[in-house]
């Protein structure tokens, strides 16, 4: 028997499925590309609107280059008391003048620019704290919902407010897109976005004999870096390289695009000195290689907290009904940046799916009710262990 706040989460939120996926829809079409400020705020303006509905402190953080950010608080959190954050991304790598830009619905699934990454996790939240709302919940559990704009290039604005709030907190639920199996998301890789740059010396191609080319400089390292795959705690990858002028003359500059991936500190720490090897010993006579890192995640590992609260989800569905296994992802989310300051931190709370930044991404309809009943029943789960400790 499922017990009774469990039933009455499911019971509010079966005749308010339309209303979720009418709400999917609305989002869906306003496209917000991480670069479309007029299409992000216009998002901000509508999650602004909706979460207003439910929550009673809700604020539009005003951004110059970047989209404007939304958080919304329970009055407990508004007061400055520490509870459980959720968080969300407004934006998707759909470009503002994308051809994708029809939201439809097809038998079980529906389809859109960010139905799945991650538009469809936003509603579930939503729809969680509408839930709890109607449980009479929100005025005791201190919650912040922080909607950012700016994830899918490295949340570089939003990253220092995400974790200022996150600071300290009980616990934090990240929206990204449930797995095929229902997974949530315990643990993510690490990432760090570099640029490699060779610096040889031009000439004439026609003269022949030794010569300082950056490209083929460029290509040694390359078969290095690629070497450094190891299959499971590092990946790597060299995936976009520019050089030359042109086919008779000997390359003067050469750079190479990395992406890599790491399991813990431990992976990063041996990443970092491999790259410093394979950087500082070129092959060529008379080439430098210099490595610039650009970007980077912390990595999130599968800790002891976020096992705990996974633990309490697992709970949860298994009393709505299912099984919720855990996932540790290669992919990054802004969940690295909350496991970096030691909170214990879930992802992959949002409707499953899949095909994310193409055109053929969707998320399978009744999931939306399915996370956002899981959401609600967590948050009542983690905030009850935390005032019966």
């Amino acid at each position: 028997m499922i017990p009774a706040m469990h039933d009455k989460i499911q019971s509010y939120l079966a005749p308010r499925r339309r209303d979720a996926l009418d709400l999917l829809r609305r989002l869906v079409e306003i496209q917000s590309g991480s670069r479309n400020k007029p299409g992000l705020d216009r998002m901000a303006g509508e999650m602004a609107t909706v979460l207003g509905e439910v929550l009673p402190d809700v604020r539009t953080l005003p951004f110059t280059e970047h989209g404007n950010m939304v958080q919304a608080m329970t009055a407990p959190a508004a007061k400055g008391r520490k509870g459980i954050v959720l968080v969300g991304h407004m934006d998707t790598v759909f470009p503002a003048d994308t051809a994708f830009t029809a939201f439809r619905e097809e038998g079980d699934r529906c389809h859109g620019p960010g139905v799945y990454d991650m538009k469809g996790g936003l509603v579930v939240a939503v729809y969680a704290l509408k839930a709890l709302a109607h449980l009479g919940l929100l005025d005791e559990i201190p919650i912040t919902m922080l909607c950012n704009s700016d994830e899918e290039i490295g949340s570089p604005a939003s990253r220092p407010w995400i974790e200022k709030e996150a600071q300290g907190a009980l616990a934090a639920l990240v929206f990204e897109g449930g797995g095929a199996d229902r997974n949530v998301v315990t643990g993510r890789k690490g990432r760090l976005g570099m640029l490699l740059t060779v610096q040889g010396q031009a000439g004439h191609a026609a003269k022949g004999g030794a010569k300082a080319s950056a490209i083929l400089e460029l290509a040694h390292m390359v078969i290095a870096l690629e070497g450094l795959n190891d299959g499971r705690d590092i990946t790597l990858n060299v995936g976009l390289i520019e050089g030359g002028i042109g086919p008779n003359t000997v390359p003067e500059l050469a750079t190479a695009a990395l992406d890599a991936r790491f399991l813990n500190p431990q992976s990063r720490q041996r990443l970092e000195k491999d790259l410093d090897r394979i950087v500082s010993r070129t092959t060529i006579p008379g080439t430098v290689a210099t490595l610039i890192k650009q970007s980077g995640r912390p990595a999130m590992p599968q800790s002891e907290g976020n096992r705990r609260l996974y633990a309490m989800a697992r709970e949860q569905a298994q009393i709505l009904g299912y099984d919720l296994p855990e996932e540790l992802r290669s992919g990054v989310s802004d969940a690295n940046f909350i496991a970096g300051l030691d909170v214990p931190v879930l992802d992959g709370l949002g409707p499953v799916g899949d095909l994310d930044h193409s055109d053929l991404e969707y998320i399978l309809k009744d999931t939306l009710s399915e996370r956002a009943a899981l959401t609600a029943a967590t948050i009542a789960a983690i905030w009850n262990h935390a005032t019966s400790a």
